[in-house]
């Protein structure tokens, strides 16, 4: 039998049982025609495989992978990896040392904060079980929580203090600069479980004050927020008490690992502000910048415009005042400085609370004209709307005139006293005013010293940020479990500010969670490949197609 195929011809021919395609050409043999066979093509099947343009490719897998791997690269190259199997004991279960099991966890926090139980199914929708060499099917809750039961507080100051180590050895912490601040974590830690004592009541931040909770207290770097130092407390300690004796160890921990502690600057916000905690900087003569509450400086708020100057800080021009005033005890350096975007936002916040306190005396009014309305006493009613218009000066800003109808009935009306709102909006709103003992520094150091602040509050941030770094979801019942998992938390932290330094320097301007989202989209695959009917088939492994601005981000964060 056979075909056309231009100057050629498919032949097919039987060899015993078997049928096989060939290619001929007929050509002429000693003056006769013959046909030459130019190519073998083999059976059917073979024919088949070979017309569809070369070796069958089957992608089996395709998973998240660039966050996980620069995660755990940087916990590599950073030694953290080796320092967690070295002080974290040599239980193994489920093939893994306790520290691999915390290192695995703590990239799961950074790149897509879950429960422990929510662990095996994210690790398999990533390259990381291939990476760490573990099985995600094994890392059940209970592989974690009985990995965390073994770790010892000493165990993690060991870990934290050679971590520092081994960032002071990579010049990613300077002490020149170091932020401090605050935030507590509300917990579903029961009122009737007795074995937590750092999980209490006490003002919580965000609003959940029916919740116990734990506080977190940390110190960053002004240099890309590198953590320096963290501690877990209890959550009814307030913001004032725990200064001093944080700083105290905070000292104590610098000059155990040989950093200066000469040039070192603290600065911190308003919370921490007493007469006790200043009188104790002074004591120890313990640099520092912070800033004061604006409201029991008025006088400072009251200083004529026509006395500032202009400073560049930044990329930005200010207008502040520097000048001295008895605070505490003693004379101190102030600087005021003007803000025009911390103008606009507490014009937003007045304009809010003005429109509350608004509603509530609509409120009252109404219940005093009801028509069922009971006879009250004046002072009774002085005093509600007293209540109504503490916080925001709204004493100052609105008037309430309370008029009595007849005996023990009373109606209100109230209005905007213009003057003072003009005074207080064109006079005091955009001021901040700071202190220090850093008397030799210009305003523009002072300043742009202060703007660092509000970088740790980036971190608290990111710590109650659902997508990435959050300490929530946390179910853990003991204070032992709160203090490894927060511990866990902050090493993811760790990982993504290295890995952000890397990108900044780079020349890339993303946020961390930017940062993170992006480098997730970075997918790998496994590929099958068929080059034949015998033998077992290959499998290679490469990066999916992306756009090329992002394998560019990839590849420079890969070098």
């Amino acid at each position: 039998m056979l075909y056309k195929l231009n100057m050629a011809t498919l032949r097919k021919t039987k060899v015993g049982k078997y049928a096989y395609w060939q290619i001929v050409e007929s050509k002429r043999v000693e003056g006769k025609p013959r046909p030459v066979v130019l190519m073998h093509l083999g059976t059917a099947d073979q024919l088949l495989y070979k017309l569809k343009e070369g070796p069958v490719k089957k992608t089996v897998r395709s998973a998240s992978h660039g966050a996980v791997w620069l995660l755990f690269k940087a916990a590599e190259e950073l030694g953290i990896k080796d320092i967690f199997s070295r002080l974290f004991g040599t239980q193994v279960r489920d093939g893994l040392l306790v520290g691999q099991s915390l290192l695995l966890a703590a990239i799961h926090r950074a790149v897509r904060p879950g429960s422990k139980k929510s662990f095996s199914q994210w690790a398999k929708q990533t390259t990381l079980p291939e990476i760490a060499r573990f099985n995600p099917e094994e890392l059940t809750s209970q592989h974690f929580w009985d990995q965390m039961d073994t770790v010892t507080e000493e165990q993690i100051k060991a870990v934290e203090t050679e971590i520092t180590e081994k960032m002071i050895d990579r010049g990613l912490i300077s002490t020149r600069l170091l932020f401090y601040d605050l935030t507590n974590f509300f917990t579903y830690i029961d009122t009737e479980n007795k074995r937590s004592q750092l999980a209490q009541r006490g003002r919580n931040k965000q609003k959940r004050h029916d919740l116990r909770q734990f506080g977190l207290a940390q110190v960053v770097t002004k240099e890309f927020l590198i953590p320096v130092f963290s501690e877990v407390y209890e959550g009814n300690k307030t913001d004032k008490t725990l200064f001093i004796p944080f700083i105290t160890r905070l000292r104590r921990k610098l000059s155990e690992l040989n950093l200066s502690i000469e040039e070192l600057t603290v600065v911190f916000d308003k919370g921490s502000n007493t007469k006790y905690n200043f009188a104790e900087l002074d004591k120890h003569q313990l640099p520092y910048v912070a800033s004061l509450t604006s409201s029991y400086h008025e006088d400072l708020l009251k200083i004529d415009f026509s006395h500032y100057r202009p400073v560049i800080v930044g990329e930005n021009e200010l207008f502040c005042y520097m000048t001295t005033k008895q605070i505490w005890g003693k004379e101190r350096t102030v600087v005021i400085y003007l803000s025009e975007k911390l103008r606009r936002g507490q014009l937003r916040g007045l304009k809010v609370a003005l429109q509350k306190k608004n509603e509530q005396l609509q409120e009252l009014k109404q219940k005093l004209n009801a028509p069922r309305a009971r006879k009250k006493k004046r002072e009774d009613i002085e005093a509600k709307v007293k209540d109504i218009l503490k916080g925001e000066r709204g004493e100052l800003l609105i008037r309430v005139s309370i008029d009595e109808k007849s005996e023990g009935y009373f109606d209100i009306d109230w209005e905007i006293d213009s003057e003072n709102y003009r005074f207080v909006t064109e006079n005091i709103f955009g001021k901040k005013i700071l202190v220090t003992g850093r008397d030799e520094w210009s305003e523009e150091e002072i300043i742009k010293a202060y703007f660092g602040q509000s970088n740790i509050e980036r971190v608290f941030k990111n710590f109650k940020n659902p997508y990435h770094h959050a300490v929530h979801p946390q179910f853990h019942w003991t204070d032992q479990k709160v203090k490894v998992h927060t511990f866990i938390c902050l090493t993811g932290l760790l990982l993504s500010q290295v890995i952000w330094k890397k990108a900044r320097e780079a020349g890339y301007n993303y946020s961390i969670e930017t940062l993170l989202d992006k480098l997730a989209e970075v997918r790998q695959a496994e590929i099958v490949s068929l080059t034949g009917f015998k033998g077992k088939p290959s499998k290679e492994v490469q990066l999916e197609e992306m756009e090329p601005e992002l394998l560019e981000l990839y590849q420079n964060m890969d070098k």
